[in-house]
């Protein structure tokens, strides 16, 4: 595609007074965005507070020659838009007229318009010192991990093995960014783009197609954007409770033999998994796979997978593809070498579902590792939808969503998990989660995958994992390993690979290596086991608490500081994690403004707004807790330790944090074992006491509260009760009721 050097222009050439009187007024109050027209030009504004000035749209390249108001009301305006002609579109007056629409949404504005006659679309803005995230994981243009964009050219367009992209197949992408200044841009397309941000005082957003959808949404933070977001694209996918555990994988399993030896092999160094994937090659036909069931080597699946569930707890997922590779026995197939799938085909979905049902489903396939759907296909052949050539790739990987999604749902409903290393807006209420490619197994690929995961974050994918240990590569060091485990469990999806990839094949599970990776290994996943109530209802609940990793600039938009920052990030609402990313054991922590406690140990505080440094050894890791935040813990569900912890009762543990008199908080806790259903946490800090409600939870459960000083007295439903105070640990222990609303109260 050749993109073209795109004239600058003014937006609005007003030339009528009432025009200018009637845009100098806020519009759409009370929803966050307003529109205003000063000196000329379409200036968007949260409160008195500029967000962006709109100086062009361009259809076909050429700016617009005159604009005036149809209509205007409180939720929508109406613009008469004429553009001079072209050779190509000549009308019988000579100009080409078009009518833009501008509507209000949750905290936002839609523009939209559709001439029959525009085949690409410019949005034009003033660069207002800005800095831009978003739009791409790959740290691709420049292969710099700092995710602001500003100065970036970025071309919008799924292509997973393009020379442009450095960590290997990571390819998630989205017409979407997020600004500092407090608002996001989302243009909801499929079609190719190309983006310019901040370049010689503007940022151009450039699609291949003449269709308008652009949004544009306010928000003091990622978490409000988001919302916004959501509520245009829908809410992102239900995550089971047992794919937010330890997940194992190998590249290549030799046999059934082997996935049962790896799982008795964990399970006697009593490290506890929820989840087994199974990777290409295993069933019959090209390439191993074409057939989609399971081959001589895994035979009688529904054996040994019942072993699997039932006897160790651990839910199965198996490889898939959207491709038959040489096997052409196949409706609704793309020309091409490796067969992909016309997924606009009604046969060919057809046949697709029918083969997974009939071979995988049936045997208890839970989920699926959706890989190959950002490579190579033919996209100059006709789709049977008749989708725009312009579209092919970006609109592929959400059908490919769409599609596996449906599938899962159709035989399991929402107790299914899929996850791919492609994705493109608009997949989030589709896809369970990302993978960050085939990242390589040395220092760099595990630094790479922390700038990716922060890229991904600004693009609202709430869940997101790396191949722990890597893709590409030999045998790992121990040091590296252990970093890479204590990464992998703060992140949103936590699965580790027991063998590398390429070249020869070597093993790397825990009982190949000393003990005492050994036992940071099982440290790393039993962590895990205890955060599941946090991360499940963290993921769960993320159409309105944001994604489970954000970048420190998401939600800290005003700090400078954090603009370049892709070695931490926040997990969730309550903690900073900062991994360790080289074979140091010693690195700089940026914390935010605010009151910060080490994870470790509680009764250790730092004030934020500087850059501490922290060195600590092997087995231990940065992260920190803020103030005025919840937490949950506990024992919530069992995968494979149910075989060793024979005296397993379900707990919960409320973590809270208070912040400074006056602040208050509030955390959703899903519970699991009444109907998923949300419950509200609620602290307020006051001068001499804390106030806290707890929603009913259906399982025994016990507030943990940060408290410097014993208190005087504390009241269970306005009741004194009894508590522990632990003057070391600087922690307050209150039980509590099953299945009652709690109120408490603290007195100091």
């Amino acid at each position: 595609m050749t993109m073209k050097k795109y004239s600058l222009t003014l937006f609005a050439i007003f030339v009528l007074f009432s025009s200018i009187k009637l845009f100098s007024h806020n519009l759409f109050g009370g929803n966050g965005i307003n529109l205003r027209l000063e000196n000329k030009r379409l200036e968007v504004y949260s409160g008195n507070k500029e967000l962006t000035e709109i100086t062009s749209i361009n259809f076909n390249f050429t700016p617009p020659k005159s604009i005036s108001i149809l209509s205007t009301d409180d939720n929508k305006i109406l613009l008469k838009v004429i553009y001079a002609s072209t050779a190509k579109y000549q009308q019988a007056k000579g100009d080409l007229i078009d009518t833009i629409i501008i509507t209000r949404t949750q905290d936002g504005l839609r523009f939209y318009s559709n001439p029959q006659w525009a085949e690409n679309v410019t949005i034009i803005l003033k660069d207002l010192d800005e800095h831009y995230f978003g739009v791409l994981e790959n740290l691709y243009p420049d292969n710099v991990k700092s995710p602001d964009l500003r100065g970036k050219v970025i071309d919008v367009d799924v292509l997973g093995n393009s020379d442009q992209y450095h960590e290997n197949y990571a390819s998630v992408l989205s017409a979407f960014y997020m600004s500092n200044r407090g608002y996001a841009s989302f243009f909801d397309t499929f079609a190719e783009g190309r983006y310019e941000f901040g370049i010689n005082g503007t940022t151009e957003l450039y699609h291949h197609t003449g269709k308008l959808d652009w949004y544009l949404f306010a928000g003091s933070n990622g978490d409000k954007i988001l919302e916004s977001y959501y509520s245009i694209i829908g809410h992102p996918k239900y995550i089971p409770i047992w794919a937010c555990g330890p997940i194992i994988w190998r590249d290549e399993f030799k046999d059934k033999e082997q996935i049962l030896s790896d799982v008795k092999k964990m399970t006697e160094l009593k490290i506890p998994l929820t989840g087994l994937m199974l990777d290409r090659p295993y069933s019959n036909g090209a390439d191993e796979w074409s057939k989609m069931d399971f081959n001589k080597r895994f035979s009688n699946p529904k054996e040994w997978i019942s072993e699997l569930n039932n006897s160790y707890g651990i839910q199965f997922m198996t490889w898939v593809g959207s491709l038959t590779f040489a096997d052409k026995d196949f409706p609704g197939l793309l020309p091409g070498f490796k067969g992909y799938m016309d997924l606009t085909n009604p046969k060919a979905v057809k046949e697709f579902e029918e083969r997974l049902t009939a071979n995988q489903y049936s045997v208890n396939v839970r989920g699926h590792k959706m890989d190959r759907g950002d490579e190579e296909f033919p996209t100059t052949e006709f789709w049977y939808d008749k989708t725009p050539e312009s579209e092919h790739r970006n609109k592929y990987v959400y059908l490919y969503s769409k599609v596996i999604n449906k599938f899962l749902n159709d035989s399991f409903g929402k107790d299914e998990f899929n996850y791919a290393r492609s994705a493109y807006q608009r997949c989030q209420p589709y896809l369970s989660a990302v993978w960050g490619g085939d990242s390589r197994s040395s220092w760099d690929g595990l630094a790479s995958s922390m700038a990716n995961a922060v890229r991904v974050g600004f693009m609202g994918f709430p869940s997101w994992g790396s191949d722990v240990g890597g893709y590409l590569g030999g045998r790992i060091s121990e040091k590296l390993y252990a970093r890479w485990l204590e990464f992998g469990s703060w992140s949103g999806m936590f699965e580790t690979k027991l063998d590398n990839a390429g070249g020869k094949r070597e093993d790397r599970p825990p009982w190949k290596y000393s003990k005492e990776l050994q036992n940071i290994f099982r440290n790393a996943c039993e962590q895990r086991m205890k955060l599941l109530p946090y991360i499940y209802s963290s993921l769960n609940t993320s159409y309105k608490n944001g994604v489970m990793m954000k970048p420190l600039s998401y939600e800290y938009p005003n700090d400078p500081k954090t603009y370049d920052i892709w070695n931490e990030y926040l997990f969730g609402n309550a903690f900073l994690v900062a991994p360790f990313y080289d074979s140091l054991n010693v690195r700089d922590v940026y914390l935010p403004k605010g009151k910060w406690y080490d994870y470790n140990d509680i009764s250790k505080s730092y004030e934020g707004g500087r850059t501490i440094q922290v060195s600590l050894p092997l087995n231990k890791y940065p992260v920190f807790v803020k103030a005025n935040s919840i937490y949950v813990t506990g024992n919530i569900y069992q995968g494979s330790n149910k075989i060793w912890e024979s005296n397993y009762q379900k707990d919960l543990s409320i973590h809270v944090i208070p912040g400074r008199d006056g602040e208050k908080t509030l955390f959703s806790y899903v519970d699991l074992y009444d109907g998923k259903k949300g419950k509200e946490i609620f602290v307020e800090k006051g001068r001499r006491k804390i106030s806290l409600q707890v929603d009913p939870v259906m399982i025994k459960s016990k507030l943990m509260i940060k408290s410097d000083i014993k208190p005087l007295q504390v009241k269970l439903n306005e009741k004194p009760v009894n508590y522990v105070w632990n003057k070391q640990a600087q922690t307050l222990v209150i039980d509590l009721h099953e299945r009652e609303k709690e109120d408490v109260e603290i007195l100091y």
